[in-house]
């Protein structure tokens, strides 16, 4: 999302990319050649930033698993894994406007307490289990970008994360 903005407040766009990646799964409805997996993502989108505010600037996105026939269909146990971004580091996400960066991370919970990410330190994944019978599940992501990070104004800052869904 690229939109030019007036004042002293930032516009963040985050997209997430969504990218299916079967491995061999068990013989159940979902997941097979017929009646593959899918996975969709909202992007997080920040809004304006301002670096004089006190907190952080939230926002929310979603990553949804479904069968593609979700008439008697049940999802296998899969994981969810989030890409570093264009970055390359999970420590500090950060979004870019040419040269300028604004440092982000996207979390597991509202807590911000864990990185989602691939599972490598500090990171955690997130899972799911062929035990709850469901045709379509939702996982929420949660975004946060640092108080007082003074970058260029007026301008939106990006980045790009792959989702991956490993059944």
């Amino acid at each position: 999302m690229k939109t030019g903005l007036r004042g002293r407040g930032y516009l963040l766009g985050f997209a997430l990319l969504a990218a299916a990646a079967p491995t061999p799964a068990a013989a159940l409805l979902c997941g097979t050649v017929l009646n593959p997996v899918v996975a969709t993502a909202t992007g997080v989108a920040f809004g304006m930033y301002s670096p004089g505010a006190a907190a952080a600037t939230l926002s929310n996105g979603t990553v949804t698993v479904s069968c593609t026939s979700t008439l008697l269909s049940t999802l296998p146990s899969f994981t969810i894994a989030l890409s570093a971004g264009t970055n390359g580091t999970f420590s500090q996400r950060k979004m870019a406007f040419g040269t300028a960066r604004l440092n982000y991370n996207i979390y597991t919970t509202a807590a911000h307490g864990t990185i989602w990410g691939d599972g490598t330190t500090p990171t955690a994944t997130q899972t799911y289990s062929s035990s709850l019978g469901l045709a379509q599940t939702q996982f929420t992501t949660y975004g946060s970008v640092a108080a007082h990070q003074f970058v260029a104004p007026g301008i939106s800052y990006t980045d790009g994360i792959t989702v991956t869904v490993t059944y």
